[in-house]
Order: C-alpha cells, then sequence, then structure tokens
C-alpha cells in the first residue's frame, strides 16, 4: 500500500479553505446563493477528474453461476415477507449468516462489490474507493483484496493506484467473522478486486458535484448518551456526455433491518428439502444487503450509474432497531421520527405497530435516503479547476484490552483463526509511550496459556490503520471500526447544563454532563469543506467508544463487586472504570496499597471482564478490542490531518434523536 504524504500537498488542498468555509454545510437554511450556482454553471461541463466504477456480486454460487438468481423472481421492494430464492446447497458448502444463522438457504436481494475509482488528472493518482454489501472485511484481508487488484491491472497503472476497502457493515451477508465459508472467501475477495480493478481501467474525464446535509429518517441508538450524527454527505461524477457514471454516499445506520425478526412465509417445502420438519426457521437465514442494496437500485434507477454506499458512525448504537417507519408518500417525513397523522407502517396495515420488522421496512429506509441524498445534490457544489486527489494512512498500534480477541486470533494446525479468514500478526508494545514500528515487536503468531481463558496470542496490541482522502474540498477519514457518534460530530450544544436531555435511561448507567470527557471529536480536526467520516475503513476493531464512558464488568461476583464499589475500591457496582482498568494494566503497583482481595478482583476485573461479562447496558465494552481505540484513532487522524484532538462539546450540533426531533418538514 502507498503512503502518500507531504505537506505542500496537504497545503495545496486547504487553498481558500477558510475556517468559516470548512464549517459551511449544504443542509436546510443554508442553500447555496446565486452567485455560487453563476460560477458553478460557468465551469459546469469541464472535467475535473476521471472517474470510473464497477459492480461484482459477492453471493455464493450454485453451480458455478448466478443463474440461480434468475431462476424465480427476486421479491421486489413493496414485497413485506418473502424471504426469496431457495437455495437448498451452495457450491462452497455450508455458509452462515453474518450475525444469524450458520446455515443460510434463502436469498432475498443481491449483495454486490461496488467500485468508484477516481484519478488526479495532473499526478495521475488512482484511489479507488470499494464497499462490499458485507459484514466486515479485517486488515489482513483488505490487503490482499488491494493485491489482487493491483494484480489485475497493469504494471504502470498498478504502481499508481491506491485501494481503499470498506464494508456496509450488512448484518445479512455472508458471514466474514465467526465462522467463515474458505472457499466463499476466496471467491469474494476475487469478485471484490476484479470490481476494484474494472473501475480503474473503465475510468473517463468527469465532472464532480458534491453536497452536505442532514437525514434523521430510521435512526436510532440504543446505548446512552442519545448522541446520533445525521451528517449525509454525497458526491457525484457525471460524464462529458452527461452520463452519471457514479454517485457515493455517506451516512451513519446500521444495516441490519429485520435482524432477528422471523418471516411469516411459510417455506414448509423447503424446510422439508432441508429435512428439517418442523423445527425449521426463517430467522436471520437470508441474504439481503438490506436498506443499502434499495438505496443504491433508488440512485441507479433515477439517475443512472453506479451507487457506492458508505457507513460512518455507527458505533454504541446507530441502528433502525424499533425505530418507528412509515409508508412517507402520502404523509410525509414529518419530524422523522413521530408518523404524521394517517401514517400506515411500512409494509402495510397487515403490521400492528410502526416498529414491526419486515422487509418494506428495509425498502422505505432505503428509498428515503437515496431520495434525500438527491434532494441534497440539487443544490450541491459543482468542483471546478483540476481537482486534487490525495490519499494519505497511517499505522495504529493499540491495546487488545480485550483478551477473548488474543484467544480468538489464535492460530491452529491449519493455519487458521476463530475470528476472520486471513490470520494477522499481533504485537508486544510497550505499556505507555510510543507505539510504533520500532517500539512494537510482532510476535509470530505465537501462542501461550492463560489460566482462565486457555490459549491466547502471546501479542496484545494489534495493527490497523487510519486514513485520509481529500477530493479538492472533499475530506473523507476511513475509521478502523464502529465509531461512536460524539467522536466524530461532538457532544451536542447544552449536554453539560441539560444532560437528562439525552438519555433515555438512568443518567447513572453512563458518563453524563461535564463527567463524559471525550479525547476530542474527528470533525473538529478537518480542515475540509466537506467532511466525510466513514467507518469499517479498512477494518473493524469493534465499537470505539469513549474511555470514560467505558466500564469493564466486575468479575468477583455481584456481592462481593457491591461490596468493593461501596468500599470504594472500584468507580460502579458492577463494573470497573475504563480509566481505572488503563492506569492498573499500565502502572500494576497501583494497586499496591489495596487489601490483597480487592487487588485481585480489580487486576481480574480488567483482564477479563471484557470477555467473560457486560456491565448493565455497556455491551459494546464486550465486543471492543480494547479501551486505548479512541483516544488512538484521534491521534491517528491528528497526524494525517495536522490538527490535534481537542474539544467535546460542538455548539453547531443540536443532537436530535427519538426524544427531542428535529423541527417537521
Amino acid at each position: 500500500m502507498r503512503v502518500v504524504v507531504g505537506v505542500l500537498a496537504a497545503v495545496a488542498l486547504v487553498v481558500g479553505a477558510t475556517p468559516a468555509a470548512s464549517e459551511a454545510r449544504n443542509g436546510p437554511g443554508q442553500q447555496r446563493g446565486p452567485a455560487d450556482q453563476a460560477a458553478d454553471a460557468a465551469t459546469r461541463g469541464r472535467p475535473v477528474a476521471s472517474v470510473g466504477a464497477a459492480t461484482r456480486s459477492v453471493l455464493p454460487l450454485v453451480d458455478g453461476s448466478y443463474a440461480y438468481l434468475d431462476e424465480a423472481e427476486l421479491p421486489g421492494p413493496d414485497d413485506a415477507t418473502s424471504v426469496g430464492v431457495f437455495v437448498e446447497e451452495w457450491d462452497d458448502g455450508i455458509i452462515g449468516v453474518g450475525n444469524g444463522h450458520d446455515d443460510a438457504h434463502w436469498v432475498r436481494d443481491d449483495l454486490l462489490a461496488r467500485a468508484m475509482a477516481i484519478e488526479d488528472l495532473r499526478s495521475r493518482e488512482i484511489t479507488v474507493l470499494l464497499s462490499a454489501d458485507l459484514y466486515m472485511i479485517f486488515h489482513p484481508d483488505v490487503e490482499e483484496i488491494r493485491a489482487r487488484t493491483l494484480d489485475l491491472l497493469p504494471p504502470g497503472i498498478a504502481k499508481r493506484t491506491t485501494v481503499a476497502v470498506m464494508t456496509t457493515h450488512n448484518h445479512h451477508g455472508p458471514d466474514t467473522a465467526w465462522t467463515v465459508n474458505p472457499g466463499w472467501y476466496e471467491h469474494m475477495m476475487d469478485q471484490a478486486a476484479a470490481a476494484a480493478a474494472e473501475a480503474v481501467t473503465s475510468r473517463r474525464p468527469a465532472t464532480l458535484r458534491v453536497a452536505e446535509g442532514e437525514h434523521w429518517f430510521g435512526m436510532g441508538d440504543t446505548r446512552d448518551a442519545q448522541i446520533i450524527d445525521p451528517t449525509m454527505n454525497v458526491l457525484q461524477a457525471t460524464a462529458t456526455n452527461g452520463e452519471v457514471i457514479a454517485t457515493a454516499i455517506q451516512w451513519n445506520n446500521h444495516p441490519e433491518v429485520t435482524l432477528g425478526w422471523t418471516p411469516p412465509e411459510d417455506r414448509s417445502a423447503d424446510c422439508d428439502r432441508l429435512g428439517e420438519g418442523a423445527g425449521c426457521t426463517l430467522r436471520n437465514r437470508y441474504f439481503t444487503a438490506d436498506y443499502v442494496g434499495h438505496l443504491a437500485n433508488t440512485i441507479e434507477r433515477e439517475v443512472g450509474g453506479t451507487t457506492v454506499y458508505f457507513v460512518g458512525a455507527l458505533g454504541a448504537l446507530i441502528a433502525p432497531l424499533r425505530v418507528p417507519m412509515w409508508e412517507v408518500d402520502t404523509v410525509g417525513l414529518g419530524d422523522h421520527y413521530t408518523p404524521p397523522a394517517g401514517a400506515v407502517p411500512a409494509g402495510g396495515e397487515q403490521f400492528a405497530t410502526f416498529t414491526e420488522g419486515n422487509f418494506r421496512r428495509a425498502a422505505v429506509l432505503g428509498e428515503q435516503a437515496a431520495l434525500a441524498a438527491l434532494r441534497l445534490l440539487d443544490n450541491g457544489e459543482d468542483l471546478t479547476g483540476t481537482v486534487p486527489v490525495v490519499y494519505q494512512s497511517v499505522p495504529m498500534y493499540t491495546r487488545l484490552s480485550n483478551i477473548g480477541f488474543r484467544h480468538l486470533l489464535v492460530v491452529d494446525d491449519e493455519g487458521r483463526t476463530n475470528l476472520g479468514y486471513t490470520p494477522g500478526m499481533l504485537y508486544t508494545c510497550p505499556a505507555t509511550g510510543a507505539k510504533t514500528a520500532d517500539t512494537c515487536h510482532p510476535d509470530d503468531f505465537a501462542a501461550e496459556v492463560d489460566p482462565m481463558v486457555g490459549p491466547i496470542r502471546v501479542g496484545d496490541h494489534m495493527r490497523t490503520e487510519v486514513a485520509y482522502l481529500r477530493i479538492g474540498p472533499v475530506g473523507m477519514i476511513f475509521m478502523p471500526g464502529e465509531v461512536a457518534s460524539e467522536l466524530v460530530i461532538g457532544l451536542p450544544a447544552g449536554f453539560d447544563a441539560d444532560p437528562a436531555r439525552w438519555f433515555e435511561g438512568p443518567l447513572n448507567l453512563h458518563a453524563a454532563g461535564d463527567e463524559y470527557e471525550l479525547p476530542g471529536y474527528v470533525r473538529a480536526m478537518m480542515p475540509d469543506r466537506y467532511k466525510w467520516t466513514i467507518g469499517m475503513g479498512n477494518d473493524e476493531v469493534g465499537y470505539i467508544v469513549p474511555l470514560s464512558d467505558y466500564r469493564i464488568a466486575c468479575v468477583a461476583g455481584a456481592a462481593a463487586c457491591r461490596q468493593l464499589h461501596a468500599a470504594g475500591f472500584i468507580d460502579h457496582p458492577d463494573g470497573v472504570s475504563g480509566e481505572q482498568c488503563k492506569a492498573v494494566t499500565e502502572d500494576p503497583r497501583l494497586l499496591e496499597g489495596y487489601p490483597a482481595s480487592a487487588a485481585e478482583a480489580i487486576a481480574a476485573s480488567c483482564r477479563y471482564g471484557q470477555a467473560f461479562g457486560r456491565a448493565e447496558s455497556h455491551y459494546e465494552e464486550t465486543m471492543s478490542a480494547g479501551w486505548d481505540l479512541a483516544e488512538d484513532m484521534l491521534d491517528a487522524v491528528a497526524a494525517l490531518t495536522g490538527v490535534a484532538p481537542t474539544g467535546r462539546i460542538n455548539s453547531d450540533f443540536a443532537g436530535h434523536w427519538r426524544g427531542f426531533p428535529p423541527p417537521a418538514e
């Protein structure tokens, strides 16, 4: 992978971006004026970059092809209950669903790897943005997809091409994390590389239009504080003949509309063929691209071209589950959260509530997001001149405080692990201070035995990356996981004065008010006029949560934990704070003044609590690589943008959510 750095290149990209301009938004109430639009018109049609796009299916094969998708008509967007085409057996054997059943047998709609290549007309450097309708792709396989892409390109083009690899975090694609099918996974990587390579070879002169705004419909937060980033970013490339080549969209919502829902469709005949009888279930056993597929289909139907979609701040936990959604056409969006008078649940009156699961919900969510993106483009900015395109990345070493990850990453005799596909290197790094290639040493896949967990990797740090792409006034930060919204957009204005406004449950379960400390937030560190914060960027390290809201389960037993808290030895009745665990892990001498039983309980909780327990309302810590992620990520962003992380309150951010909705449209 090429790392592009240089002060001169960075300065060239921000010429004309004053602090006021960097805060500009293309949302409601801040439309571009007549002078701006006249300037756009004068230069519209002049190529500013070279752009190509392509797609490939990443579904499993049957009899070596995708003909099975044509043999039976796939359900349309109005069908609320059908799981789609039945597949008795895949070519590669048993294939599970990313966050569901370990044996999938139905296909509701296609899953795609979508790629957009953009070339700087001056430097001739090419960056490919690849996004697949899958659960996650870990960094070792990102590097493999990059290598396969470059192998498909002529050497002269390959040496000036960089590939950024994302997933939509689709929870109903083939499993890429826990029960990975090797044959399918190899096919997927080949398909993804083919899409990326074709995007490069199909590039042609293009104009670029960009827009930014806000959209809340279908967004919920399942963890307090209720901080939702509604930012929607759109970039569209159009050929000189007027054809749309590609539309890129970034928004912040989990693709898991029907996760855990059991479709009511009668598929007993299919179940009989599987020999499962009465115990057969459709729950989480089908493949679908969720709302992302509907979003892409809507954009492509309206304007043509390829739609490439990126998720953003998903962590802790932005999702459409249990969020009201309705048929919008006759009643409008209202305040995006409250069904307007006369509204009908998405899927129709056959569903009793506005939150009941069904496939129509995914269609409505995707269609409305697509229409919002197109409305933003109507008032977007046409980029002018030859647009610089510069991609940079920096390595990031971070502590694996979650010992469960070290266990899952043990390599077996067949060269496999229980997390992901290609085994990744872990490292031993200093407890404190700089963590770099000079101070962190690879563990060469060695394992040791922990008395509680069993085999674990010797390395206690992982290496990932943070990247930064600048396309003229557009900046894109690629974040390697599911980042809490507040680490991206900051805490709302008024958060300290009235924290209860942003809490659905008791305030004592999470950091609140001025106790909710942040190491900074990403958007404040970006000097760009348009700020894209892309999640699942080149890796998935789990949830990235501020240390001040990190709570690790106490493993000493409920009664003993309450006693430890009452005595002032730990901060919570059921858990140890992230700050305390970080401190005693980095300097065990801090426990020397404690009674032996308390010191032992605290040390054990900090070592095992993420893997073996869960403090109340703190699920995300169990699915996070470690408590240093937020600070380490922001330090990496600072290395790329030159802006140090600082601040926590975003005075321009109202912080709307279901309990504090925006004004009705």
